[in-house]
């Protein structure tokens, strides 16, 4: 899977394609707001998962 410069694996145009399917129409601009939001939220979510007790 190509990773772009970003280090993340979606790219803005991909995921401009996967919204438009889903009745979501962005711009490219739109799509790279919504893929950094995306991705930090994940990384958010991670690491509270690794940082809680078990």
């Amino acid at each position: 899977m190509m990773v772009n410069e970003g280090g993340h694996k979606i790219s803005p145009e991909r995921a401009v394609k996967l919204l438009k399917e889903d009745g979501i129409d962005v711009t490219i601009e739109q799509a790279k707001v919504i893929l950094d939001f995306m991705y930090e939220m994940a990384e958010i979510v991670v690491e509270q998962f690794l940082d809680t007790p078990e």
